[in-house]
């Protein structure tokens, strides 16, 4: 005996739907195409503690005893958009600046002050603003990089010394770090 094939029930199209999703996805696609690449913050200014500084680029340097650490730079903060993320990027943006010196400035000399919620600014090359708003602020020794690495949210990293000073050593016993998050 023959079995008679058993009837399929019909399955709806969604064409329709997806004939009306098509232009709008290309659509979208053209405006991400048009948006600039993300940008090297140029410019950092923090109200609460009265900041308003030029940002230049640092990687990583030599010191006099042949160790790689982060390079910073005398009276500016230093971006390290080449080795962190860009600003306005996913990712995790960083930028560390003197707290206290006799010859290179302390343009975060203050940022110790800084309360959650407090905005940060910062502008990239394209003249494009980027509005953060802190989320936390702690002390870290300085062996614990863990706060450089690559995340997968946005965020601004700020970063200078904190602590005590050994005046004989010429160093601070800790790291400020203050993390902000888009606004």
């Amino acid at each position: 005996m023959l079995a008679t094939p058993a009837r399929v029930p019909s399955v709806p199209t969604f064409a329709p739907a997806q004939a009306q999703l098509a232009p709008a996805d290309a659509r979208d696609r053209r405006l991400a195409a048009a948006e600039p690449p993300p940008g090297y913050a140029v410019r950092l200014a923090i109200p609460a503690i009265k900041v308003d500084t030029e940002v230049k680029q640092g990687g990583i340097v030599q010191d006099a005893d042949g160790n790689s650490i982060w390079q910073t730079l005398p009276f500016v903060a230093v971006h390290y958009g080449d080795l962190t993320a860009r600003v306005g990027a996913p990712g995790n943006a960083v930028i560390a600046g003197h707290v206290v010196t006799l010859s290179e400035g302390n343009v975060f000399r203050f940022l110790y002050q800084l309360d959650i919620d407090d905005q940060v600014q910062v502008w990239d090359d394209r003249k494009r603003e980027f509005d953060y708003h802190v989320v936390d602020v702690k002390l870290v020794p300085p062996s614990d990089t863990s706060m450089m690495a690559p995340t997968a949210d946005q965020r601004l990293t700020l970063i200078t010394c904190g602590g005590t000073f050994d005046p004989v050593k010429r160093e601070f016993s800790d790291r400020l770090i203050v993390t902000a998050k888009p606004l």
